[in-house]
């Protein structure tokens, strides 16, 4: 089993990427996050993430596929919207619920900019924790040469 960081331990482990990552990610309030069906088949869904107290957080609605497939395998990948140049940014681990953490979910809250409190019980908050993430650019961006460079980081 690989071990699981926080954001803000990914953060200090490989910088660079985490940087261009949070880069990536603030393009949009919206990313994509992937998960795995009862099935074995994979979704993908759009989802609205925060950086909290260090920690990547999302509210997912109890009873949504995204929350079904998170209770049933924890297993996810994000993926950000791609930058100028085709700049891509993936990071992938385990969710676990952080519903009883009252401060994370207050701060949660508070950034994603509902009224205090407005998160209700049916939104459940999950922390995304993380064991693997690439970055990657293109080189000779346009031109016949062009080329995908990739800095890649796993625990």
């Amino acid at each position: 089993m690989p071990l699981m960081y926080q954001w803000s331990q990914f953060e200090a482990r490989a910088p660079e990427i985490a940087a261009a990552g949070k880069r990536l990610l603030n393009q949009y309030e919206v990313a994509y996050l992937a998960t795995v069906s009862a099935s074995g088949r994979p979704r993908i869904h759009p989802f609205v993430w925060k950086i909290v107290d260090g920690a990547l957080v999302a509210f997912i609605m109890s009873g949504s596929p995204k929350s079904r497939d998170l209770e049933q395998r924890r297993y996810y990948a994000i993926h950000a919207w791609l930058g100028d140049e085709d700049e891509e940014f993936y990071i992938a681990g385990e969710a676990t619920r952080r519903n009883e953490d009252a401060a994370l979910r207050k701060a949660a809250d508070t950034a994603m900019g509902y009224a205090t409190g407005s998160a209700d019980e049916r939104h459940i908050l999950y922390e995304f924790l993380i064991d693997r993430a690439l970055w990657t650019t293109w080189s000779d961006f346009g031109s016949p040469r062009h080329h995908p460079v990739y800095r890649r980081w796993r625990t």
